[in-house]
Protein backbone atom coordinates (compact mmCIF):
# COMPACT_ATOMS: atom_id res chain seq x y z
CA UNK A 1 0.00 0.00 0.00
CA UNK A 2 2.93 2.02 0.63
CA UNK A 3 4.81 1.71 -2.55
CA UNK A 4 1.44 2.53 -4.41
CA UNK A 5 1.12 5.47 -2.69
CA UNK A 6 4.77 6.19 -3.12
CA UNK A 7 3.97 5.89 -6.92
CA UNK A 8 0.96 7.61 -7.44
CA UNK A 9 2.73 10.46 -5.31
CA UNK A 10 5.52 10.53 -7.73
CA UNK A 11 3.38 10.35 -10.84
CA UNK A 12 0.95 13.16 -9.60
CA UNK A 13 4.46 15.43 -8.87
CA UNK A 14 5.71 14.88 -12.41
CA UNK A 15 2.56 15.87 -13.99
CA UNK A 16 2.27 18.86 -11.60
CA UNK A 17 5.68 20.13 -12.48
CA UNK A 18 5.65 19.70 -16.20
CA UNK A 19 2.80 22.09 -17.08
CA UNK A 20 3.48 25.85 -16.09
CA UNK A 21 2.44 29.21 -17.03
CA UNK A 22 3.81 30.65 -19.85
CA UNK A 23 3.38 34.16 -21.76
CA UNK A 24 4.51 35.83 -24.62
CA UNK A 25 3.39 37.10 -28.20
CA UNK A 26 2.67 35.32 -31.21
CA UNK A 27 4.55 35.30 -34.39
CA UNK A 28 3.33 33.91 -37.64
CA UNK A 29 5.25 33.03 -40.88
CA UNK A 30 4.83 30.29 -43.35
CA UNK A 31 7.52 28.26 -41.67
CA UNK A 32 4.47 27.61 -38.28
CA UNK A 33 3.34 29.73 -35.18
CA UNK A 34 5.39 30.70 -32.96
CA UNK A 35 5.91 31.90 -29.29
CA UNK A 36 8.30 34.93 -28.18
CA UNK A 37 9.48 34.70 -24.74
CA UNK A 38 11.42 35.93 -22.20
CA UNK A 39 13.75 32.63 -22.04
CA UNK A 40 16.74 30.64 -23.77
CA UNK A 41 15.13 30.79 -27.32
CA UNK A 42 14.75 34.07 -29.51
CA UNK A 43 10.82 32.06 -30.21
CA UNK A 44 9.22 28.93 -29.78
CA UNK A 45 7.51 26.67 -32.44
CA UNK A 46 4.08 26.26 -31.04
CA UNK A 47 3.23 22.51 -30.65
CA UNK A 48 -0.36 21.91 -29.41
CA UNK A 49 -1.14 19.21 -26.42
CA UNK A 50 -4.79 18.90 -27.77
CA UNK A 51 -7.13 20.34 -30.46
CA UNK A 52 -8.96 22.64 -28.06
CA UNK A 53 -5.36 24.00 -27.94
CA UNK A 54 -4.65 24.01 -31.41
CA UNK A 55 -7.84 25.80 -32.41
CA UNK A 56 -7.08 28.24 -30.25
CA UNK A 57 -3.89 28.95 -30.97
CA UNK A 58 -4.73 28.68 -34.58
CA UNK A 59 -7.01 32.02 -34.27
CA UNK A 60 -4.44 33.97 -33.11
CA UNK A 61 -2.50 36.85 -34.68
CA UNK A 62 1.30 37.69 -35.19
CA UNK A 63 0.79 40.27 -32.37
CA UNK A 64 -1.29 38.65 -29.92
CA UNK A 65 -0.13 37.80 -26.39
CA UNK A 66 -0.99 34.62 -24.83
CA UNK A 67 -0.97 33.03 -21.33
CA UNK A 68 -0.92 29.61 -21.48
CA UNK A 69 0.00 26.31 -19.42
CA UNK A 70 3.16 24.38 -21.11
CA UNK A 71 6.28 23.58 -21.21
CA UNK A 72 9.28 25.22 -23.50
CA UNK A 73 11.91 22.97 -24.27
CA UNK A 74 15.26 25.18 -24.63
CA UNK A 75 16.48 22.06 -26.54
CA UNK A 76 14.57 21.82 -29.57
CA UNK A 77 13.10 25.50 -29.36
CA UNK A 78 9.75 24.06 -28.89
CA UNK A 79 6.66 25.58 -26.77
CA UNK A 80 4.25 22.49 -25.94
CA UNK A 81 0.83 24.10 -24.91
CA UNK A 82 -1.31 22.66 -23.29
CA UNK A 83 -3.64 25.05 -22.41
CA UNK A 84 -5.01 28.83 -23.39
CA UNK A 85 -5.80 30.83 -20.43
CA UNK A 86 -5.52 34.51 -21.50
CA UNK A 87 -5.15 36.23 -24.64
CA UNK A 88 -4.26 40.22 -25.62
CA UNK A 89 -6.21 40.38 -29.02
CA UNK A 90 -4.19 42.91 -30.72
CA UNK A 91 -6.91 43.88 -33.37
CA UNK A 92 -8.63 44.79 -30.10
CA UNK A 93 -6.67 47.70 -29.73
CA UNK A 94 -8.15 51.24 -30.79
CA UNK A 95 -10.69 53.17 -31.16
CA UNK A 96 -14.40 51.82 -31.70
CA UNK A 97 -17.80 53.37 -31.84
CA UNK A 98 -21.51 52.62 -31.64
CA UNK A 99 -24.76 53.95 -31.00
CA UNK A 100 -24.08 54.16 -27.23
CA UNK A 101 -20.82 55.00 -27.23
CA UNK A 102 -17.34 55.51 -28.03
CA UNK A 103 -15.00 52.70 -26.38
CA UNK A 104 -10.55 53.22 -26.09
CA UNK A 105 -9.07 50.23 -25.93
CA UNK A 106 -5.24 51.16 -25.35
CA UNK A 107 -3.65 47.73 -23.70
CA UNK A 108 -4.41 44.62 -23.02
CA UNK A 109 -5.77 45.32 -20.01
CA UNK A 110 -8.00 48.02 -19.78
CA UNK A 111 -10.39 49.92 -21.72
CA UNK A 112 -12.62 53.22 -21.77
CA UNK A 113 -15.86 53.63 -22.47
CA UNK A 114 -17.93 56.91 -22.94
CA UNK A 115 -21.34 57.60 -23.01
CA UNK A 116 -21.67 59.95 -25.86
CA UNK A 117 -22.81 59.19 -29.02
CA UNK A 118 -20.81 59.98 -32.31
CA UNK A 119 -23.06 62.61 -33.91
CA UNK A 120 -22.49 64.64 -30.73
CA UNK A 121 -18.92 63.70 -31.41
CA UNK A 122 -18.55 64.90 -34.45
CA UNK A 123 -20.60 68.13 -33.35
CA UNK A 124 -17.29 69.42 -31.52
CA UNK A 125 -18.86 67.63 -28.39
CA UNK A 126 -15.28 66.62 -27.06
CA UNK A 127 -14.96 63.12 -25.31
CA UNK A 128 -12.16 63.62 -23.70
CA UNK A 129 -14.17 65.93 -21.08
CA UNK A 130 -17.07 63.51 -20.29
CA UNK A 131 -16.21 60.55 -17.60
CA UNK A 132 -15.51 57.44 -19.37
CA UNK A 133 -16.32 53.97 -17.38
CA UNK A 134 -13.36 52.35 -17.13
CA UNK A 135 -12.79 49.10 -16.82
CA UNK A 136 -10.23 46.11 -16.04
CA UNK A 137 -10.55 43.56 -18.81
CA UNK A 138 -9.32 40.00 -19.65
CA UNK A 139 -10.14 37.95 -22.88
CA UNK A 140 -10.36 33.84 -23.11
CA UNK A 141 -10.59 31.45 -25.72
CA UNK A 142 -14.28 30.35 -26.70
CA UNK A 143 -15.71 27.79 -28.60
CA UNK A 144 -16.39 28.95 -32.08
CA UNK A 145 -15.51 32.61 -32.97
CA UNK A 146 -16.38 34.45 -30.09
CA UNK A 147 -14.14 35.37 -27.46
CA UNK A 148 -15.05 35.59 -23.68
CA UNK A 149 -14.01 39.12 -22.00
CA UNK A 150 -14.59 39.68 -18.32
CA UNK A 151 -14.79 43.21 -17.49
CA UNK A 152 -14.29 44.70 -14.09
CA UNK A 153 -15.02 48.33 -12.64
CA UNK A 154 -14.76 49.44 -9.08
CA UNK A 155 -18.19 48.34 -8.43
CA UNK A 156 -18.15 44.85 -10.23
CA UNK A 157 -17.40 42.17 -12.52
CA UNK A 158 -19.34 41.18 -15.79
CA UNK A 159 -19.02 38.86 -19.02
CA UNK A 160 -19.54 39.40 -22.41
CA UNK A 161 -18.69 38.18 -25.59
CA UNK A 162 -17.13 39.83 -28.83
CA UNK A 163 -17.08 38.45 -31.68
CA UNK A 164 -14.66 40.63 -34.64
CA UNK A 165 -15.62 41.28 -38.28
CA UNK A 166 -12.75 42.89 -40.24
CA UNK A 167 -13.20 46.44 -38.79
CA UNK A 168 -16.21 45.77 -36.96
CA UNK A 169 -16.88 43.90 -33.92
CA UNK A 170 -20.13 42.55 -31.90
CA UNK A 171 -20.30 42.82 -28.06
CA UNK A 172 -22.79 41.19 -26.36
CA UNK A 173 -22.73 42.06 -22.58
CA UNK A 174 -24.67 39.85 -20.03
CA UNK A 175 -25.72 39.71 -16.76
CA UNK A 176 -23.90 37.93 -14.20
CA UNK A 177 -26.74 36.51 -12.08
CA UNK A 178 -29.31 35.16 -15.00
CA UNK A 179 -26.92 35.08 -18.06
CA UNK A 180 -29.11 36.73 -20.28
CA UNK A 181 -27.93 39.18 -22.46
CA UNK A 182 -28.13 42.53 -21.35
CA UNK A 183 -26.76 44.52 -23.74
CA UNK A 184 -25.23 44.48 -27.80
CA UNK A 185 -23.12 46.64 -28.83
CA UNK A 186 -22.29 46.60 -32.53
CA UNK A 187 -19.03 48.21 -32.60
CA UNK A 188 -16.54 49.69 -35.90
CA UNK A 189 -13.45 50.67 -35.57
CA UNK A 190 -12.91 54.34 -35.90
CA UNK A 191 -8.74 54.20 -35.87
CA UNK A 192 -6.04 52.73 -34.80
CA UNK A 193 -3.77 53.66 -31.35
CA UNK A 194 -1.37 56.56 -32.16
Amino acid sequence: MRILLFVLILISGSVGFSARPLSGTIERDITGTYLRADSACVRYLVESESQDTEANIRRLSTGDTVTASGVLDPNSCVAYIESVDYVGLKKMLGYWHSSDGLLTVRDFNSLSFYPISVKDFQKGQDYAIIDPITYRYSVTPSTGKDWVVFLSDATSTTFATIRFNKSRATMKIYDSETGNVTRTLHLSKWGELK
